[in-house]
Formats: structure tokens, sequence, C-alpha cells
């Protein structure tokens, strides 16, 4: 039985080789089942468009299910033979995109298959019961050749039980004989269209699809150039590029030293770019980068400690169109402070979600106009996936980062994905980092990595701290090495907990024996600050110890609290917000304030005569 392909999208799934199992047609932008045929779920609001042959999926998340669980289909999936194919277009490439598939790719378990992309070439993932390590081993196929951004392709994938081969436009792109045997597959999978989407990862195609089949047989070379020619016209249509010259992100600061800051801006086409930069009484100086580039990475130096500055990044590109030409607004930023300037910054963790929570948090965080943003980690939902940095983190983050120096560390979502490193100007390694600010000095911490007895990273911990000479110490890093949280690290409403990460929790030795005064962490959303601790015990305030200050408030899904107090527990709240602390004269000034601008919790230290917890006045 031939396809239905007459309207924008058809979706088959045939069982024998065309003997039909599921059709669909598109009647305008929507999947509409045809008789005995389970529907297609439309996930959420996701908004999709009309295009002259198919349509156009914004990228957001993956638009359409089949089945929210293999397991519920009424007909299985194939098992000892299959062909997935597709009719697509990528506007926006990423590391993990789909088109279709049955996956759970989670850390070692990997299970099904999916038909998709990367940064610039096509893949088929599949996982057989003959290479089953004990939770899956999937095989990521690639294209030895690059799709083109914008133009119309043919991919499919196929498996005989033996062999996985992946196809372009007809021509055979990839061979591979590591997978053996029946698909192994999760019954949980679901079974998505329109992107990647299993347990953890919810990425959806920025581009155009048409159509997409399952069968449970092998194609071959003939089979699939034959399904190829069906519709081989489209490969012929000029690519869907967008000409406009605009800014893919603004304009945005990281890395402020006394005497150096790092500017950084991405165009939506590769351009010309440079940045205008002077004090605020002085003449303008101007750094400049000829090669053709979206992301651009300018590093001002020269500059005079703690001092203001003004700015203005432009970008021009010069085609058969003519010249375009874009200029960011006039922006300004401010130094980094030296030993015994006082000085300001916010702390904020968790802007993975809730777009407009982000940018009320973030707004806020602006409007005290501090000289220093602190990220506690999970700046987006998938680091992998480049829409959800310039459709969500970067846009909701103005004007805050764009006057304000950020320095993150990573968060389990970030996935330490490509995007990350691209995007952040940090001291290396850029995994975990020190630098000074005024009177003090931060220890950025990966807590993703080994944090054990004689890693790497603790050692390193170690020399940095020892060599710190900083009045104030800060550690930043995005698990908490204690929480009072309810079930992130073990269910306190019915059994007991681990009361935070224990990788995480292989630092306090040290933040203890080199006098860390405060830890900033981020994962577990919510609001705690706890009373001083060395070891495993809370310590008069004028003995030292570290406070740890849970800031995951950045717009991530609120969590809860473990129903009774811990040992160490001290001020909680389950809102959204930022910390907010100014260092002057040996007296540190600390405040949380929630999304809607209410003060809910200060502390006030003063080390002008050892360490103490000032009273708060009336």
């Amino acid at each position: 039985m031939s396809l239905i392909l007459t309207a924008l999208l058809s979706i088959t799934c045939l069982h024998s080789t065309l003997i039909d199992q599921w059709h669909w047609h598109a009647s305008g932008t929507e999947l509409i089942p045809t008789a005995d045929t389970p529907s297609v779920i439309r996930r959420g609001d996701i908004k999709v468009e009309a295009d002259p042959n198919g349509i156009i999926l914004p990228g957001r998340s993956v638009p359409f299910l089949i089945a929210p669980q293999i397991s519920d289909l009424d007909t299985p999936l194939p098992t000892d033979a299959l062909t997935v194919e597709a009719w697509v277009s990528i506007d926006m490439p990423t590391t993990w995109g789909g088109f279709i598939g049955a996956v759970q790719d989670n850390a070692d378990a990997e299970k099904g298959w999916v038909l998709g992309y990367d940064q610039t070439a096509f893949t088929f993932g599949l996982a057989s019961e003959g290479t089953d390590d004990g939770d899956g081993r999937m095989t990521y196929l690639k294209s030895d050749r690059p799709f083109e951004i914008g133009r119309w392709h043919h991919v499919a994938g196929t498996y005989d039980g033996q062999e996985m081969r992946l196809y372009m436009d007809g021509q055979l792109v990839g061979v591979s004989k590591e997978q053996t045997g029946p698909v192994l597959y999760d019954p949980t999978a679901p079974l998505a269209i329109g992107g990647y989407l299993d347990r953890n990862e919810d990425q959806g195609l920025d581009g155009r699809i048409k159509s997409v089949q399952i069968q449970d047989a092998a194609l071959n070379q003939v089979q699939i150039e034959r399904e190829f020619k069906k519709s081989s016209r489209l490969t012929k249509l000029a690519p869907k590029v967008d000409t406009k010259l605009d800014w893919m992100v603004s304009p945005f600061l990281t890395w402020p030293t006394s005497d150096a800051v790092s500017v950084i801006a991405e165009t939506t086409r590769p351009a010309k770019m440079w940045v205008k930069f002077k004090p605020e009484d002085g003449s303008w100086s101007q750094m400049t980068q000829e090669e053709p580039a979206e992301l651009h990475e300018f590093r001002l130096q020269g500059l005079r400690p703690h001092s203001k500055y003004f700015y203005q990044v432009y970008a021009d590109v010069t085609d058969a169109h003519g010249t375009q030409t874009i200029e960011s607004p006039l922006l300004s930023f401010r130094t980094a402070a030296q030993r015994g300037d006082a000085f300001t910054f916010v702390a904020i963790g968790d802007t993975q979600a809730q777009p407009n929570v982000v940018k009320r948090v973030s707004d806020l965080a602006y409007e005290t106009r501090p000289n220093l943003l602190i990220h506690a980690g999970d700046l987006v939902t998938t680091g992998s996936d480049k829409s959800h940095w310039t459709g969500h983190f970067f846009p909701n983050m103005q004007p805050l980062i764009s006057r304000v120096p950020m320095m993150p560390v990573l968060g389990n979502h970030e996935q330490d994905a490509q995007y990350y490193y691209d995007y952040m100007s940090l001291p290396e390694p850029e995994r975990w980092y020190t630098f000074s600010y005024g009177d003090a000095d931060f220890f950025m911490i990966d807590g993703n990595r080994d944090l054990a007895d004689q890693s790497e990273q603790l050692a390193w911990l170690n020399r940095a701290l020892r060599e710190s000479d900083a009045q104030w110490k800060f550690a930043v890093l995005h698990q908490p090495p204690w929480t009072s949280d309810s079930d992130d690290y073990g269910d306190t409403f019915e059994t007991t907990s681990n009361r935070g990460d224990l990788n995480a929790r292989n630092i306090t030795k040290l933040l203890d024996q080199y006098g860390v005064d405060i830890c900033f962490s981020g994962h577990v959303h919510d609001y705690e600050r706890t009373f001083p601790l060395s070891g495993q015990s809370v310590v008069p305030w004028d003995e030292g110890g570290v406070i740890y200050v849970t800031c995951a408030g950045g717009g991530g899904t609120l969590e809860n609290f473990d129903p009774a107090n811990t040992f160490f527990g001290h001020r909680k709240a389950q809102r959204h917000h930022l910390v907010y602390v100014a260092i002057h004269g040996g007296i540190l000034e600390f405040q949380a304030i929630d999304e809607n601008g209410q003060l809910f919790d200060v502390m006030t230290l003063d080390k002008r005569d050892g360490r103490t917890l000032m009273p708060i006045s009336e």
C-alpha cells in the first residue's frame, strides 16, 4: 500500500513490508488519525506552522507522541528487522537531535532506537540484545557527510539483526556491525515524533518535517533509493536560509578582573564583529575580529580597576544582497574591585525552566545593580540543546548579564556540553576555577566530577584554598553538600536521607580547614541557609564554621523540605529568589529576596574582630 503523503504531514508505521499498521494525515498543522489507528498526542501548547511541503517545528520540545510508553502500543515495534525513514530539513543543529525514536538513553542505560542528527550529520542510534551489558548499550551510527542547513533531506536507518546502515538522500553513508540480535527496548520509552524524547531529555526539532515511516524489514539499497526518488524533487528546492543579520545572543559579560572583562555575542549569520569601549571620562578604543563567525569573544584588557566603562558591539556581513550592519545599545560595566574596595554580588541558581520566573528574578537582581553575578549551575534544562541557550537562558537574563559580569559553575543539566564552554569565558580549566573580587576569593567547583580524596579537582581545591589570602572566601558548586530537601537524597517522609550530595560532601573538610565563610549551591529548588557547620556539628558563630546556602530559586519547579527539621537547618523558604551580598570594611551583609521583591532572610557577619553574627538593627 502506498503511503499517504498528500497532506502536509503523514506518519506511517508498517509491519511487514508495505503492510499498513498506522496512518495519519495532516489537516493544517494538526495530525488527524484515520480509522482503526491510535491517536497522535499533541504535547502541551507547542506551536507548529504549516509549510508547503510539511510542517515547521519550533525546536522548543517534542510535539507529537504516538504512545507515552511503547508498552501501550497494540502492536509491538519491530525487533528482528527495522527500517525507519524521514523527510526532514534542519534549521538549527543540536548535539542530540531526533526525528522519531523509541529510546531511553540515560547515562549507561541505553535501549531502543532513534533516527536523528547532531551538529553536522545525521545519526541512527540502536541497542540490541546481543550487546546488552546489563542495562543496554547503543551504537550511534553517524553519516560520513554533513547535511545542509535549510535543505530537505531524506534520511533512513536500517537494521537486520546483524548490521546497522544509515542512508542520506538514497546513498549509503554509514555502516556498523556492533549490534547483533533483536532490538532491545525499554517498555517505558515513548514513541515520539519531531524531536528527541526520553526520560530526562526533551529536545524538539528546529526545522521542518514532511513524513516519517517505520517498517519491520531492513530495506536494501535499491529499495531505499526507490523511497528517496518518490520525493527527490524536495532536494532540488533552494535551502530555506534566513539571510537577515540579527543577534542570536545579545552581548553579555563574563570573567571580570580589575583590568579586564570578556564580551561575548553571537549573530544569526557568520559576520565580522567589533566592539568599541571607553572609560566614562575617556576616549574610545576598538577591537575587531575580521574573520566572519557567528560567535565572537573579546577580551578587553588594560582597563582601570573598579571603574565604569561604556561599550557597544557591532557586526556586519556583505553578500549578494548588499551589506547589513547591526549594533547593540550603548552598554556599560564596572571592572572588578580590588582588595579594600566595597562591592556587591548576587547569587542565583537553576534558571533552567519557567522563563517568566527567570525573567522576574533576573530583572530583580539587576534592580539591585550588583557588581557581579554568581550562578550556581543548571543555567538551562538541556545543555546540548542550543535553543535552550538562545531561546531561554540568554534572553531572559537580559539586561542583567549585559551590564553585570557572570561567573557560573556547571550543573548536571548543562550535560558538560560544548555550548557551555563556547559561551562562557572563564579561567582555566573552566570546569573548575578560582577568581578574586575585592576582599573575596571565589572557588568555583564542578560537583558533577569526582571530588573524592586523591582526585584532581580536590587537589586543586586544596592548593587554591591554601594559597588564598582573602578576607572572605566563598565556595560555589551545583550539588549541595548539606540540604534539608525532602527527596533528592532519600525520601524523608517515609525513610531517611543522606542530607546532601555525598560527592560534594568531600569538600567540606577543606572548607572547614581553610575558613570558607559561605558555600553556595543549587540543584534543590528551594532556599536554605544552615547554621555554621564544622564537620557534622553546628558551631557558634564566633568559632567559624561554614554556612551552606542553597540558592536554587532561579526558575526550576520548586521542591519540598524534610517534614522535620534537620540538625543543621536554620532558615528555609519554598519560593523563587535571589541572594544579595554586600562586602565593605570587614562586614558582610546578606539578604534573600523572593521573585516579588520581598525580603525574607537577612544576616550580617562582622570580621573586624574575629567573625561574629551582628544583630539586625530595627
